[in-house]
């Protein structure tokens, strides 16, 4: 399992987080997704077995095209989500 953390710009309100959860979760390949409008952050996992070569670039696209200003922070194996934002949604 792997993870990218990515900095989000442009989420106002806890619907802002639940919708853009929503939308990372229904990337191919992404496994759990954790928003945090107190972060401004989304730490995300995935099975890097089934994610395409394209996968972070498809996670960046869709904060975009969700309204949302997306920018990698880090990409690492070893970042696990604790649950402590309390939006995760595990698959």
């Amino acid at each position: 399992m792997q993870t990218a953390r990515l900095t989000i710009t442009g989420m106002d309100h806890e619907g802002c987080a639940d919708a853009l959860t929503e939308v990372l979760e229904n990337v191919k390949g992404v496994e759990t997704v954790c928003v945090s409008l107190a972060r401004n952050d989304a730490t995300v996992q995935f099975d890097e077995t089934v994610a395409q070569e394209g996968l972070l670039a498809a996670v960046i696209d869709a904060v975009n095209d969700a309204g949302f200003i997306g920018e990698m922070e880090q990409a690492q194996a070893a970042i696990p989500c604790t649950g402590a934002c309390g939006h995760c949604r595990r698959s």
